[in-house]
């Protein structure tokens, strides 16, 4: 049985219920949930077994079922499209918010008494915590449901996520704030309840991540290689984009799956990508040491000693990395630059064999060679020539 443990993260909390869908479809059994500020929110939804409603809400996410605003009048914002007319109206409605001391989340709270059943989250034989900060008492709260007050449980996961922009509400008479700056991450509060088998969903929202031993805990991190945008952005496409993201690096972190930006399945081991450099013709590498100003050096030693460290570099990737990432993540920053549909599991041969078709039928667009254009002139190493520099390549090895 796992433990699910959730960050914070404001309007990022798409990408959670995105990733549980993942969970959900690979029949992982959840024991227990502990989450901060909206990791709390999607956390009580998850315990009381409503997924299809959470998974609706964020679908059809917007900024007027969070706050107290227009959505057309913040669309309009977004795109500086504001007249006269609009213009007074935002100067009301931030004096408004000067005058309540915080923004209005009368929605959100409608939102939670809407979505939350208290009974079901109490009687559904899981685990549940949360965090927040009490500013009244200047204490963190750290909280599983048996600690929080009958008929309190809405109450107090609005105090979980009271971001300090948010208009402050008391809770028995205590102020409270978001959990965040305390611990956005509290996997303590599942391995204190002895679970040592985790998965936590990262959204690498604004917060403290407290420190704890984790020696002795199994945990499976999903977690977003691309921004999931601001805290406060409650845009419906923004939602949707990390509902997808969210399941498909739960597939990555819990399937294994290959990739930086891409989703990628390969049961070749490293000796097979070890043997794919090592069988590369010895004209292709020199032409490809061209590429990088390379000359006058066995082209072997050449390959392993300047060109992929080179050409790790050029993709971006700083650590130490194995001959399979290398490959892979070239045949990623190709498929970015076909424009290749990214959310789909690919078997790494159908990717590479897209890629090799893509790049055949491309369009040439300069008249000569980039090849003879930039030996010995340029800065190899510079993001400017990364396109170029990858087309190059393919053009070689392809």
């Amino acid at each position: 049985m796992y433990g699910l443990v959730l960050e914070g993260g404001g309007a990022k909390g798409a990408y959670h219920i995105g990733a549980y869908k993942a969970i959900r479809e690979m029949d992982i059994q959840i024991g227990g949930v502990a989450g901060t500020s909206v990791g709390a929110l999607n956390g009580a939804a998850i315990v009381q077994d409503e997924f299809d409603k959470a998974y609706e809400l964020w679908e059809n996410m917007s900024y007027s079922r969070v706050i107290d605003v227009n959505d057309e009048e913040i669309q309009k914002f977004k795109k500086g499209k504001l007249d006269i007319e609009d213009f007074k109206i935002l100067g009301e409605k931030i004096k408004g918010v000067i005058d309540e001391k915080g923004i209005d989340i009368t929605p959100l709270k409608r939102l939670l008494t809407e979505l939350i059943d208290e009974e079901k989250v109490r009687n559904s034989g899981k685990d549940f915590g949360i965090v927040t900060v009490s500013l009244t008492d200047l204490k963190p709260l750290e909280l599983y449901i048996e600690d929080i007050p009958e008929g309190k449980l809405v109450e107090y996961l609005l105090a979980s996520a009271y971001l300090p922009v948010f208009k402050k509400e008391k809770i028995d008479g205590k102020k409270y704030i978001d959990g965040a700056i305390y611990n956005n991450l509290p996997i303590e509060l599942l391995s204190s309840k002895g679970y040592k088998d985790l998965i936590a969903i990262r959204t690498h929202g604004s917060g403290r991540l407290k420190k704890i031993d984790i020696n002795d805990l199994n945990i499976i991190y999903i977690s977003p290689n691309e921004d999931l945008g601001r805290t406060l952005d409650f845009d419906t496409e923004v939602a949707r984009k990390n509902l997808k993201l969210g399941y498909y690096d739960g597939l990555k972190a819990l399937k294994g799956l290959k990739g930086y930006k891409y989703y990628i399945e390969s049961e070749k081991d490293e000796d097979y990508f070890l043997d794919m450099f090592l069988n590369t013709e010895e004209e292709k590498v020199l032409r490809i040491g061209e590429i990088f100003g390379i000359k006058d050096i066995p082209y072997r030693r050449a390959l392993f000693e300047f060109i992929i460290p080179k050409l790790s570099n050029v993709l971006g990737m700083e650590k130490e990395n194995s001959y399979q990432e290398i490959v892979i993540r070239f045949l990623e920053e190709m498929a970015i630059l076909y424009d290749i549909e990214k959310f789909k599991v690919y078997d790494y041969d159908e990717l590479l064999n897209i890629v090799k078709e893509n790049h055949k039928t491309r369009e040439k667009t300069e008249g000569e060679n980039f090849l003879y254009k930039i030996v010995n002139k340029v800065d190899f190493l510079s993001p400017f020539n990364k396109e170029d520099i990858i087309k190059n390549i393919a053009d070689i090895i392809f």
